[in-house]
């Protein structure tokens, strides 16, 4: 496999706009929609998924669900007795959501803590995790994961870190601070949003947030800002480049934009496309997404073929 993602798988359950009472069941996790989405725009093979499920019937539901979209599992434990975490999801009338999580019981959450699975870490020359990966593990696991993860910089492997900042997962924003610092010094490339930096460090507009970044890390940094201009700063510089995508699109659930917009970027980038192009093509994907409810969009309503191909430079 080329990308290996990690994070914590949950099922999502959306509610519907005409019965909020109702609700579908999806597959839903950061780390996890950023790898369908990869699977998708990549070769057969190309994306595997580090990660734990239960036994209990949710759980055997999702690794169905992962392998149909050609995700690669053999890397996904399943922990007997346990059980999957939940997120429940709802959405105003800007599409902007909220969630309700039952999240404390998912054996994700005790992952690496005795040093096991992360020899898979050497699996894949990309590696891929959020904030939310590590706000979810125990210290422990938390410490173990970066440490494996500073090794395989070391080495050369590309470490691609999305910050996504959500509070509730953090003991306090002192934490959530110096454990995003720690990723972000490891990482090679940085996908954080505005509204993530804004929240966890405090920065009042997107250039603070990149200037915050550049000052935590040495990585790429590929910065969005809720539907305006990308902003990106290449490794080790701090020239700021502006990249306009196109206007908002009125959007009916935004769970997801983030990560199918990581997925674009990287799937331009194994395809060997340009930042302009990849960029494009991130946000393209992204705009078809929020338009549609839930995480995961269904495929025939997927912006390919062409997505990757076609992009004007």
């Amino acid at each position: 496999m080329r990308i290996l993602s990690i994070g914590e798988p949950l099922i999502e359950f959306t509610a519907r706009p005409d019965a909020p009472s109702t609700f579908d069941r999806r597959a839903g996790g950061d780390a996890l929609n950023t790898a369908i989405y990869l699977a998708r725009l990549t070769a057969p093979g190309s994306v595997g998924y580090l990660s734990c499920l239960g036994d209990d019937p949710h759980s055997l539901w999702l690794r169905r669900q992962i392998e149909a979209e050609g995700v690669d599992t053999s890397l996904v434990r399943q922990c007997e007795g346990r059980r999957l975490g939940l997120s429940f999801i709802a959405t105003d009338g800007a599409g902007e959501r909220s969630f309700t999580y039952w999240r404390d019981q998912s054996p994700f959450r005790d992952m690496f803590r005795d040093g096991a699975d992360l020899t898979a870490l050497d699996r894949a020359d990309t590696l891929f995790l959020s904030a939310v990966t590590l706000a979810v593990l125990r210290p422990e696991g938390r410490a173990a994961l970066l440490n494996a993860l500073q090794r395989r910089r070391d080495e050369g492997v590309t470490i691609v870190f999305d910050t996504n900042y959500r509070p509730v997962l953090w003991s306090d924003v002192a934490t959530a601070r110096r454990e995003v610092a720690r990723a972000a010094e490891i990482a090679t490339l940085l996908l954080p949003s505005f509204d993530d930096i804004a929240a966890c460090f405090g920065c009042a507009d997107p250039a603070a947030a990149v200037a915050t970044l550049r000052g935590l890390s040495d990585a790429e940094i590929v910065l969005t800002t809720g539907g305006s201009a990308v902003l990106r700063a290449a490794a080790c510089e701090h020239v700021v480049q502006r990249h306009e995508i196109p206007s908002s699109v009125a959007a009916l659930d935004t769970t997801g934009a983030g990560d199918s917009f990581n997925a674009g970027l990287l799937a331009a980038r194994l395809a060997g496309l340009s930042t302009k192009q990849a960029i494009a093509g991130a946000a393209r994907l992204a705009a078809v997404v929020v338009t549609h409810p839930g995480a995961i969009i269904p495929r025939n309503v997927m912006p390919v073929p062409g997505l990757m191909e076609s992009l004007d430079d």
